[in-house]
């Protein structure tokens, strides 16, 4: 799965050298930058979908994030989608030090994520791409024991 979606969203034209980055998203709590992104809602060969937030670079002091890609429900509309109403899908921040905080839905889930959709329309340019508008946001939660804290994932597209 991981494999189509960077296909996808490398072929998306929002991610054109030098276009405007409308997508902007921040992190707080135990881990806190600000960054610039493409978001999308790809459709893959088999009839799924999934909305994507792609940053377009690192954060300082920050040493891997991941700020979500969760399959949305067919047929792709506007509307708002609890964790509960996605599919598959992961949000992941890295803290200096170790700790992984993550919010992901696969047999079970973690975390909290509402994608909230102001707008979604077929990209004229881009076979199964969506052009999206609206926000996102996920409460990671850490991954192991002995960890506490959270991160807070906005993004705003």
């Amino acid at each position: 799965m991981r494999a189509l979606l960077v296909a996808a969203i490398l072929a998306a034209p929002a991610l054109v050298a030098g276009a405007e980055p409308t997508c902007r998203g921040s992190l707080s709590g135990k881990v806190t930058g600000t960054f610039t992104c493409d978001a999308a809602i790809l459709e893959t060969k088999d009839g799924e979908a999934t909305f994507v937030v792609q940053p377009r670079g690192p954060i300082p002091d920050v040493p891997a994030y991941a700020p979500g890609a969760f399959r949305v429900p067919l047929p792709v509309r506007a509307g708002t989608y609890a964790l509960d109403d996605l599919g598959m899908g992961k949000a992941s921040v890295a803290a200096e030090g170790g700790a992984l905080y993550t919010a992901t839905k696969t047999t079970g889930q973690r975390g909290e994520v509402l994608l909230a959709l102001r707008s979604a329309v077929r990209d004229p340019g881009t076979p199964g791409a969506w052009i999206v508008h609206g926000t996102y946001r996920a409460r990671l939660i850490p991954a192991g024991d002995g960890k506490q804290g959270e991160v807070i994932v906005d993004v705003s597209f």
